[in-house]
């Protein structure tokens, strides 16, 4: 399966809250699922589904990794990471957002303007 690079075009909501819950740290699906709820303050949720279907996608896109973390008594739990790429992709989108608030910041200045 080939993936698009990251700059063809911006990360889906979902894909922006999974990436920045993984550069605080190194998490498990459920982990992802909490840490994108208390980073959005309850505005945005994950659910398994979308979760994982996102997760494929940036497995794929190697923007996220895989890491097998052994756990007291044996078990396995697989955990999620960060690529290289990942950041890349991440810091590009942020500057991408930052330019389009600037933009909006103008648009609605200049409203603000014309209604006074």
């Amino acid at each position: 399966m080939e993936s698009k690079e990251p700059q063809d075009r911006p990360l889906s909501s979902a894909a922006l809250h999974i990436l920045l819950a993984l550069a605080e740290s190194d998490l498990h699906g459920y982990g992802i699922m909490q840490a994108v709820k208390r980073q959005s303050g309850g505005n945005f949720r994950l659910g398994p589904g979308t979760l994982y279907a996102n997760l494929d996608r940036l497995l794929a896109a190697r923007l996220v990794g895989e890491i097998e973390r052994k756990l007291k008594g044996g078990e396995t739990r697989r955990e999620y990471c960060l690529t290289a790429s990942g950041e890349r992709a991440l810091r590009q989108e942020m500057l991408r957002l930052r330019q389009m608030v600037n933009v909006a910041r103008l648009r609605l200045g200049k409203l603000d303007e014309r209604g006074t």
